[in-house]
């Protein structure tokens, strides 16, 4: 409940209203709607529920709406590295009428890969809560499949390559062109022959084999990036090279304030909201 009223303050302070009920509505439509921030549990088949906000306008009666699944990054120690790294951009964009839904993520989160094709099964798990999170998303009241918006960041990012091609328009942001290099790279070590026969552990779940069945794409990409080499930018540009592209040069791995203020606009514009 803590985590509600201050998220619940936050919308408050952008949009300059007081996060309320519908009696709050605003009529003016060339003004921001009031928002309200609650906890959710999604049902996955087989698995825990996933704990996530969502993030709607308070909306006029039979408003269409759009929606946006965000899909955070992986960055201990960091304190962002859960569902609250968009949920001001995500009160941002229901602000302008889009209903978002920011779920809790959990491999590699809160298990560590170990090597072998045991990984790739919680994957496809993690991958079944994230499709479960779009789905609850679609199942939102007012909301307009057609126009739909997944934007991830480092493994959230390639999380939403897999199921980039479910909506309308997606960011990728700062993410990975391999599950396998990463965890090999951060936690396994393995001998060559080994880590060759690891990648092959993935074989069809690799982003930038996915990528391409994207509709809208939008790569956002940070120039001092330590994790995310010149090659693995080529190889997305290769796979996707309609998609628009945006590097910022003087950026780490987290991006800037202007990556989201470009990905707000993008985003906006792609879901046609004002």
């Amino acid at each position: 409940m803590r985590r509600l009223a201050v998220a619940t303050m936050i919308g408050a302070l952008l949009l300059g209203v007081a996060a309320a009920g519908a009696s709050s509505a605003v009529t003016d439509s060339s003004k921001p709607q009031p928002v309200v921030v609650t906890d959710i549990q999604i049902p996955v088949h087989g698995q825990a529920p996933v704990t996530a906000y969502l993030v709607r306008p308070v909306a006029k009666k039979h408003q269409q709406l759009a929606g946006a699944l965000y899909l955070h990054w992986f960055e201990p120690p960091s304190s962002t590295q859960n569902r609250t790294e968009f949920l001001s951009e995500a009160i941002a964009l229901a602000s302008k009428g889009a209903v978002a839904i920011l779920p809790l993520l959990t491999f590699p989160w809160a298990g560590d890969p170990i090597g072998d094709k045991t990984d790739r099964v919680k994957v496809t798990d993690q991958l079944a809560a994230v499709e479960a999170a779009y789905q609850a998303l679609l199942a939102q009241d007012g909301v307009d499949s057609r126009r739909t918006a997944v934007i991830g960041h480092d493994y959230g990012a390639m999380y939403a390559s897999l199921i980039g091609k479910r909506a309308h328009a997606m960011v990728f942001m700062a993410g990975d062109a391999t599950w396998a290099n990463w965890f090999d790279t951060y936690w396994l070590g393995l001998e060559p022959d080994q880590a060759v026969a690891y990648r092959k552990v993935f074989a069809g779940l690799d982003p930038v084999d996915n990528i391409a069945r994207a509709h809208d794409v939008y790569f956002q990409w940070a120039g001092r990036d330590i994790f995310v080499t010149p090659e693995v930018r080529a190889a997305f540009s290769a796979a996707k090279p309609g998609a628009k592209v945006s590097l910022y040069e003087k950026s780490d791995h987290f991006l800037t304030q202007q990556a989201k203020d470009d990905r707000l606009a993008w985003v906006g514009a792609k879901l046609g909201l004002r």
